[in-house]
This record gives C-alpha cells, structure tokens and sequence, in this order.
C-alpha cells in the first residue's frame, strides 16, 4: 500500500500543484477526507459543504476550495483532538466532558451494547422468575426464556429512542433534502442569490441578514409548503413513537433494575 508521501509524490509528478495547496492535499489524504475516490465517511457531509464545487477526485481541488478545505480539515483536527482527551477523561473518572454535554445519548450508546452483552452471555436468572429455589430444569428454561424475553425487549426500546437506530424512517425525507439541495444550489443556503444590490445595501447598512428558504419562493418551489408541511408532521410522529419508546424502556428498566446483574 502506497504511503500518503508516495501518492502525494505522483500527483506532483502528474500535474502542477501551488504551494498553497501542498500541505493541505497531503492533510487531505492523512485525514481520510479524499482518496483516489471520496471516503464515504465525509462524502455527503463535503458534498452538502461544495455542492458544484464538491471534487471528485483529489486532483480536482483547487485554490477556489483551499480556505473552505482548509476549514474542515481544521474542524477534524479539533475533532480528533477531544476524542482523543475524552478517552484520557473516560479511563481516568469513567465519563469525558463531551459525555456531559449529550447525556442522553451517552446512555443509549453506552446500555444498548452493555444489554446486548449481557443477554449473550448472562449465566443467572432472577430468583423472582423462578417457582421456587429447587425447580426442575424446564422451569429454570422457561424462566431463563422469560427473562431473556424482558432483555429483548429493553434492547428493541432503546434502539427505537435512538433518532439514529429508529426503524421509523421519514418517507418525506428525501423529497425535503432534494428540495434543499436544489435551493441552496440556486439561491444560495438562506436565498443570498435572490437579493437584489438594494437589498444587500440595507442589510450591510443595518447589520442583518434576511434569512430565506423554498416556501418563500411559490412561484419557483409550487409544491415546497406541502413538502414541508407533510415532512415536519412526520418528524414529529416520529418523536412522539421514539418518546413511548423512552417511557416504556425506563419504566421496564426500573422495574427490573435491581435484576440487572449476574
């Protein structure tokens, strides 16, 4: 496998590069962002950044993206850096400062696989699930079965709370992201484009900006109101099934919490 040195060395070969973009282009290969083809762990996240100027390959980037390449990889560098103090953090007191900061989600991430462990390897039943403290071995299967009925059932409940894991999925999601997609691509990401020179003269004057998106804009979106209407009434369906979810997991989770041990 060719280190980044090398590949950088037969890109310099291949065509003429500036200085300027020397160090990012090597910067590029170390942080994964671009290969001979995109990563796909940043490709929608440059795509949703670039849009028409989204490179292809690496020899696509030019100084038209150097600053804006230049930002994000300085934001995974950063990135990088608090995972890297969070693992300190983690091994040193149990829990990192960005643990804090999204608490529920730190449970999820954390209980789902801890419950996935312990319903493949728990030894114990709960004394409570068994008739008595001599029972015959289809008792102690049936209760074992039980119990592990109640594990499968926290595992599904917390997967489903997680907005991530949830099998409810938007069936308006893709017409909403098209939609903007195509918006920011001919208007800018909150209508810049659309401004007149009058406009942007009184906004500079005043100090704010007017914030524009498809619905104000019938004429050109027709059916942009719909879409949105019908994609956020979904979302919070979605919310309110995720949050039964919660009630149930905590109330499931309560109740046999004093069990969860082997």
């Amino acid at each position: 496998m060719k280190t980044i040195q090398q590949r950088y060395a037969e890109l310099k070969s291949e065509q003429e590069l500036t200085d300027g973009i020397d160090k990012l282009i090597v910067d590029c290969y170390y942080y994964k962002i671009f290969k001979e083809k995109v990563s796909d762990k940043y490709k929608k996240e440059f795509k949703d950044d670039f849009e028409r100027d989204y490179p292809v390959y690496v020899s696509d980037i030019t100084k038209k993206l150097d600053s804006r390449l230049r930002g994000r990889i300085s934001f995974y560098k950063e990135e990088e850096a608090y995972k890297a103090k969070a693992g300190q953090q983690r091994a040193k007191r149990g829990y990192a400062d960005t643990d804090v900061w999204n608490m529920n989600t730190w449970f999820m991430d954390t209980i789902s696989p801890m419950l996935k462990q312990f319903r493949k390897k728990h030894n114990g039943i709960p004394s409570s699930f068994l008739p008595s403290m001599v029972c015959t071995d289809e008792e102690r299967e049936a209760a074992n079965e039980k119990w592990e009925q109640i594990l499968d059932r926290l595992i599904f409940l917390i997967n489903e709370m997680d907005e991530d894991k949830c099998s409810m999925k938007n069936p308006y999601s893709r017409a909403y992201h098209s939609l903007q997609t195509r918006f920011r691509r001919e208007l800018g990401w909150f209508g810049e484009k659309a401004k007149t020179d009058e406009e942007k003269k009184l906004e500079k004057e005043k100090g704010s900006s007017k914030m524009y998106f498809p619905t104000d804009f019938p004429d050109r979106y027709p059916t942009a109101q719909e879409i949105n209407d019908m994609y956020f009434e979904y979302e919070r369906k979605i919310f309110d099934y995720r949050n039964q979810c919660k009630n149930e997991f905590f109330e499931l989770f309560s109740k046999h919490f004093w069990e969860l041990w082997d």
